[in-house]
């Protein structure tokens, strides 16, 4: 081959190579196509579990136990655990649970803390059959026995870490049977509780640590729950979500084939394991691929890479708020000195992403896109600043294939879908902002159906849209505003309506309302979520009507009742002081002038004062404070 010959082919190969990287970064076709192979590989393995009747979650842990029973799965602080280990300790809560005649598809509260006891108990849960509901720790009064009643659950088995929280229920009506068991019973003989028994090693040890019989779980059906996993949204207290096998099992094999584990991996997580973050994605997903996880108690900034780079973690879950915490902290000497291959989570904020990558020298990050209770979900594998900040990618094949996901357009003001001339949904263009909603299918094997919200009929039916595109269809409201850009991907924009996210938590403004207009003094409260400056999602922020002026209003004491009343979480850091509250044509409170003011000062009235959390009570808010907050000298 001559000389001029061997350019040409070599150039037309680089031509044919660059073209290719072209059209796959314009047309996403290469992340097309491992959603399409990783959601057949999901599949097949799906089959495999029902065709063989082998459906309830425990069964993941029960194929990995037989098989390598001394292989550690869980880490905890300095204690390993092995498959064996869980297994045994699990197997005797199980027979405990038979003894109180717990049966299949019976609900059994928890609420307990991150800490192998968690693990163990919700194992001997899934075993007999029946149903966890996980509790919120934050929660004590009202919100906690509302969770415990709308579950109809048998019993709570809380943490004796909680038991200042559990006291503030009882006496109330459909309080069940309560008992303690969590880290303070693990190894030692703790008292029973005036209120509650204790479960404790003696009791434990009169119970065998054999299996317990597979009758009760063989052949779980395709509808059959798993968990109720709560969350907040627009009709006030916390909602239960029915998390079926299937999709509990679905979901962790679909990250767990997307986040390529390895049985070599040791993952880590410190959210709280009632979240479906750290139940489904940073326990269930290793279990399926055969790795170790390593529990942290909570979040620290100043420990987190010391925890990491001791456990020799090959990759963590994260959420955007624990990032954001992590970059600003002052440089760590363990910082880059890490095994971290991927980490994976959600929220992520385009401000934080490449800052986050190249000063911790992470390779890979895995954001997704996804809520506990509705259907679908996107994944954005990233590996450069292309694509950064993106919650998942859409190409075209996908786009074909999944035609039942759509972007569409919302009223403003009512911040309902909008409805054009012919009466149907309108969607958007490529970059246009708009609601995602999803076409909802009844099969029990599909990724697209909705389970509702367990005894809460009112609240299932506010997420769904009917008559959207077609007389008869009927669509899920995700509740957020997406866009998807020209080149596939999509982004986050903001929540629609009455819920909005801080701390990670879901906040129910309804719920924030309620507790602050039962204070003395408050005529008439409008709660909403504001940005603040340099921190993740939104902070609560009440508009307040007075009876009398605000200098002889309790502020204290208002503190000290919304403290009491709601999570720390949910407790408004800002109120304004406003004469009347505008409200809708359908009497709802106006919210949209309140969100896009925030706490920007020189947007509010000066007629309509501010005040801000500080301690123990609410003071008056002013541009040192605003200016505090944009510098970072203020925490929240």
């Amino acid at each position: 081959m001559s000389t001029d010959t061997l350019v040409k082919a070599v150039g037309a190969g680089i031509g044919s190579i660059l073209g290719a990287m072209y059209l796959d970064s314009r047309f996403n076709l290469r992340s097309d196509l491992n959603l399409i192979k990783n959601g057949i590989v999901t599949r097949k393995q799906s089959e495999r579990i029902i065709q063989e009747g082998r459906l309830n979650v425990y069964y993941r842990f029960q194929e990995k136990a037989k098989a390598n029973p001394d292989r550690v799965f869980l880490v905890f602080e300095d204690k390993e655990y092995t498959f064996q280990a869980l297994e045994k300790a699990s197997n005797r809560v199980a027979h405990w649970l038979l003894g109180k005649n717990i049966k299949k598809q019976d609900h059994v509260c928890m609420m307990q803390q991150n800490h192998p006891t968690f693990i163990i108990l919700w194992l001997a849960i899934l075993k007999v059959g029946a149903v966890a509901a996980f509790i919120n720790n934050n929660l004590a009064e009202d919100s906690l026995l509302h969770c415990i009643k709308v579950a109809d659950a048998k019993m709570l088995i809380f943490d004796p870490k909680y038991e200042a929280q559990v006291a503030t229920i009882i006496g109330r009506e459909d309080v069940p049977e309560l008992v303690a068991f969590g880290e303070a019973t693990e190894v030692d003989d703790l008292p029973d509780l005036p209120f509650a028994s204790a479960l404790t090693p003696t009791v434990l040890a009169k119970y065998s640590d054999a299996d317990v019989s597979d009758d009760l779980i063989r052949n779980t059906s395709e509808t059959d729950k798993a968990m109720l996993i709560y969350t907040s949204g627009t009709t006030g207290m916390p909602k239960a979500a029915p998390i079926r096998h299937m999709r509990a099992m679905m979901g962790a094999l679909a990250f767990s084939v997307s986040m390529g584990v390895q049985p070599s991996d040791r993952i880590y997580t410190v959210l709280p394991l009632y979240h479906s973050s750290a139940s489904i994605i940073a326990t269930l997903a290793p279990l399926c691929g055969g790795a170790t996880v390593v529990l942290g108690r909570k979040f620290s900034a100043s420990r987190f890479w010391d925890e990491v780079v001791q456990q020799k973690v090959s990759a963590f879950i994260y959420i955007g708020e624990m990032c954001r915490y992590l970059l600003s902290q002052p440089s760590h000497p363990q910082e880059r000195k890490h095994n971290v291959r991927f980490i994976c989570g959600n929220g992520m904020r385009p401000d934080v992403w490449n800052k986050f990558r190249a000063r911790f020298n992470i390779p890979e990050i895995i954001e997704f896109y996804a809520s506990t209770e509705g259907p679908g979900g996107f994944f954005n594998r990233n590996f450069s600043e292309y694509g950064s900040g993106a919650i998942g990618r859409r190409g075209p094949l996908i786009r074909a294939l999944m035609k039942q996901i759509k972007f569409v357009k919302i009223d403003p003001i009512t911040e309902e879908p909008f409805r054009g001339k012919d009466g149907l949904l309108v969607q958007c263009k490529p970059d246009e902002e708009g609601e995602l909603i999803i076409e909802l299918d009844s099969e029990p094997n599909t990724t697209l159906r909705f389970d509702g919200y367990y005894n809460n009929d009112k609240a299932t039916n506010k997420k769904l849209v009917r008559n959207a595109f077609k007389k008869g269809d009927c669509y899920y409201r995700s509740g957020d505003l997406l866009r998807l850009s020209q080149d596939g991907f999509i982004y986050f924009v903001d929540r629609v309506g009455d819920t909005f996210r801080w701390k990670s938590e879901n906040v129910a403004t309804t719920e924030v309302a309620h507790a602050v207009s039962t204070f003395d003094g408050i005529v008439e409260a409008n709660v909403y979520g504001t940005l603040v400056p340099d921190h993740d999602g939104r902070a609560s922020m009440a508009a307040i009507c007075l009876s009398s002026h605000p200098d002889s209003f309790d502020f204290a004491g208002l503190a000290t009742h919304l403290k009491r009343k709601l999570p720390a979480y949910a407790v408004p850091l800002f109120l304004r002081i406003v004469p009347s509250m505008e409200s809708t044509g359908t009497f709802k409170h106006q919210k949209v002038n309140f969100r896009n003011q925030g706490i920007e000062l020189d947007q509010i009235p000066a007629e309509q004062p501010v005040y801000w959390l500080r301690g123990d009570t609410y003071v008056r808010f002013d541009h040192q404070g605003l200016g505090a907050i944009k510098t970072g000298k203020a925490k929240l």
